[in-house]
């Protein structure tokens, strides 16, 4: 099974997948648990029986579902790796009412904090100054409020909200993930 990147990272495929293995987690929230336990240095071939039980799933997914599911960590990997900067978090699309897509950006703040702590337990001196702050705010976006104005001005707060986690996860992927030497899967490129 190889599936096209687009056919993987979309939010409503994820959530299908969700549905079939009875996971408690939605779509957001799984896509940020699986960026946070990257970011914490996933590795191995392991990787999913640490990240299903984060979903809330209670067994193992049957085969062709496991498959899918490799390839959403082989995909989302690569994004996270891109020199292009392409990786963005699975929220819904931006014709969904903006509190259904702040509530699941809060969500994926939630899961990618979740996971970055289920790799381990860190020292705050192994943090830069910048990273503390974006996990800080990370925490704080995943509590926002998300009963706002849908006026222009909400809109674009939430784009400059959304832009401001993505560049933020991928500062802490490349300061832990990459800089302490945590390996690439065969095949990914490191840029």
């Amino acid at each position: 099974m190889s599936l096209a990147a687009e056919d993987i990272l979309d939010f409503y495929e994820l959530e299908a997948e969700l549905r079939k293995i009875d996971a408690l987690a939605g779509p957001s929230e799984a896509h940020g648990i699986l960026c946070g336990q990257l970011s914490g240095g996933l590795k191995g071939e392991t990787w999913l029986k640490q990240y299903l039980p984060n979903l809330g799933v209670k067994g193992e997914p049957w085969d062709n579902t496991r498959e899918w599911f490799g390839e959403l960590h082989r995909h989302t990997l690569q994004e996270m790796l891109d020199d292009q900067f392409n990786f963005m978090p699975l929220l819904p699309d931006d014709e969904d009412p903006l509190d259904a897509r702040l509530g699941s950006l809060a969500e994926w703040c939630a899961g990618f904090l979740a996971g970055f702590g289920a790799m381990g337990s860190r020292k705050p001196e192994e943090f830069s100054e910048d990273t503390l702050s974006a996990l800080q705010d990370i925490q704080q976006i995943s509590q926002v409020d998300t009963d706002i104005d849908e006026e222009e001005e909400g809109e674009a707060a939430y784009f400059e909200v959304v832009e401001y986690v993505r560049m933020a996860a991928l500062m802490i992927f490349t300061e832990f993930a990459l800089e302490c030497g945590e390996s690439v899967p065969p095949g990914v490129t490191v840029h």
